[in-house]
């Protein structure tokens, strides 16, 4: 192979690195906007997991007996 051939193939092996390399940054981008969909929606559904679990104390909390007595008591401290 002659300097002059090996110049031509390398001239055009450089616009397809160039491609090829174009192409994975853009999955590497496509893959980081993907993560940070992810993240997002992780977030905003352990928004939601609290406020349910915020829910759930209070249900807890108002269906106990001792709330119903502490009720009760209430309404008997209020009679003349």
């Amino acid at each position: 192979m002659s300097t002059g051939q090996f110049i031509a193939i390398l001239a055009l092996l450089i616009p397809i690195v160039s491609i090829i390399t174009k192409a994975l940054r853009d999955w590497a981008k496509a893959d980081l906007e993907a993560a940070r969909r992810d993240v997002e929606l992780r977030r905003r559904f352990r928004v939601f997991d609290e406020v349910e679990r915020r829910v759930a104390d209070m249900e807890r909390h108002v269906t106990s007996p001792e709330y119903q007595l502490n009720q009760q008591l209430g309404r008997l401290a209020d009679k003349p």
